[in-house]
């Protein structure tokens, strides 16, 4: 099927449209622009005009199984599908969806069956970066159901796991293999908490690995065919002890020469392990920088919450690369990693209102304001994701100031990294 063959294309999301910024709709408007259909299916959230603009939506069920999709897809008769949905369970559900599309000669732009198979499962990911030269934190494989003895009488398991521990290292973390979100994380600090632990272990399969002291990450990867795009990294935070909510952090795209030039290496190494397992669309990936190495935690075989700040940062639409891998119209970028064109800031905001939102629209580049953040059903405070020239740094401190005095909107904390983070010297280097 060539790019004259489609005329109609599909989108699958799983979460609010909204939470993609200006990026989906820019999408919508550049399909509808060249004379193609555009549809989303969607299954949380609500839908408009202006989110979805020159094309048309249909929410289905939040727990819509893949037969459902593929049937609503065939309705509609779509041409082709690009999967837009996370957390990990959404994209695996797109994944049975692409192989059940494939029948009918519908083709999907989406990772399949067996890398997001591989990349949902934190254990055979770890064995993956392994086998690719990439450095992750050591660790090993719990199982959950013998550590409870309940599938064979194995006492000396747990003697097995406190002498892997000592020679991993305190402090340790344990997370389910399959997971997402930082779902299932516990924090071992000690002996102490390893043997709380092992009293009443969690059920069912955990990784065991060192906790890394060190700045957060997230980086995306996009393309297909053996061709591949990295964005810029995105810092989301510090890490080493009891794990937080990611989003309460500031987290940002921001220029950091010396860092940026070692990652590129490891980003080459991404390239080619995209290569190897045959990824069509896109990767998140969180790694912890200390020390000079990056250590990658996992591998996500969707796109991510982060990936609003890294196209702020690049200009390029992850959501639209993946339309141009749809119509055959991919090529990659010569660089090891997209250069950061801007820097792009995500930060937590309180008690927003459309007075605020109208003014720090007015006043700052604003790619999304989330009033209230859903996650797994409980909620949070709102978030602001916003991007800055270089060279207007200080007009962007000022503005955010202002609108924090009006509205009360950052906490002190918050303004005070703001702050620093514009006047380092890194900050420094782009003006």
């Amino acid at each position: 099927m060539t790019a004259s063959d489609i005329k109609r294309i599909a989108y699958i999301r799983s979460i609010p449209i909204s939470r993609a910024g200006p990026y989906i709709p820019q999408l919508a408007q550049a399909v509808a622009d060249t004379g193609r259909d555009a549809r989303i299916f969607y299954t949380d959230g609500d839908c408009s005009a202006e989110d979805f603009p020159g094309g048309t939506w249909e929410k289905l069920p939040e727990d819509a199984t893949p037969d459902q999709i593929v049937d609503r897809i065939r309705a509609w008769d779509a041409d082709g599908v690009v999967s837009l949905s996370f957390p990990d369970e959404a994209g695996l559900r797109d994944a049975v969806v692409k192989e059940k599309l494939a029948r009918y000669g519908i083709p999907m732009v989406s990772n399949g069956l067996e890398p997001s198979r591989l990349l949902a499962d934190k254990w055979e990911t770890k064995k993956i970066l392994v086998d690719h030269g990439l450095d992750t934190p050591q660790g090993m494989l719990i199982d959950g159901t013998l550590l409870k003895n309940g599938a064979a009488g194995v006492p000396v398991y747990a003697d097995i796991i406190r002498l892997k521990a000592e020679e991993i290292g305190y402090p340790l973390l344990t997370k389910a293999v399959w997971g997402s979100s930082g779902s299932g994380i516990r924090f071992i600090r000690d002996r102490a908490d390893l043997e709380a632990y092992l009293a009443s272990p969690d059920e069912g399969n955990f990784v065991l690995e060192r906790c890394i002291t060190g700045e957060l990450c997230t980086v995306e990867l996009v393309g297909a065919d053996g061709e591949y795009a990295v964005q810029p990294l995105c810092f989301t935070g510090p890490t080493g002890g009891e794990p937080t909510f990611a989003f309460w952090e500031l987290r940002s795209s921001a220029p950091r020469a010396a860092d940026d030039a070692a990652f590129a290496p490891v980003a080459e190494k991404l390239k080619k392990l995209c290569a190897t397992l045959g990824i069509s669309g896109v990767i998140n990936l969180d790694i912890i920088y200390s020390g000079g190495t990056y250590y990658v935690l996992e591998i996500n075989p969707r796109v991510s919450g982060a990936t609003a700040l890294g196209v702020a940062a690049s200009g390029c639409n992850t959501y639209l690369t993946m339309t141009d891998i749809l119509l055959g119209q991919w090529q990659a970028p010569a660089e090891p990693v997209l250069p950061r064109r801007r820097w792009s800031l995500e930060f937590p905001v309180n008690n927003v209102t459309a007075a605020f939102i109208q003014e720090a629209e007015q006043a700052l580049d604003i790619v999304q304001i989330t009033p209230t953040l859903v996650v797994d059903g409980r909620e949070y405070g709102g978030l602001l994701i916003a991007s800055c020239e270089y060279g207007s740094e200080a007009d962007f401190l000022q503005q955010i100031t202002a609108l924090d005095a009006t509205h009360d909107v950052v906490s002190p904390d918050m303004l005070a990294q703001l702050k620093e983070l514009f006047t380092s010297p890194a900050a420094q280097s782009v003006r």
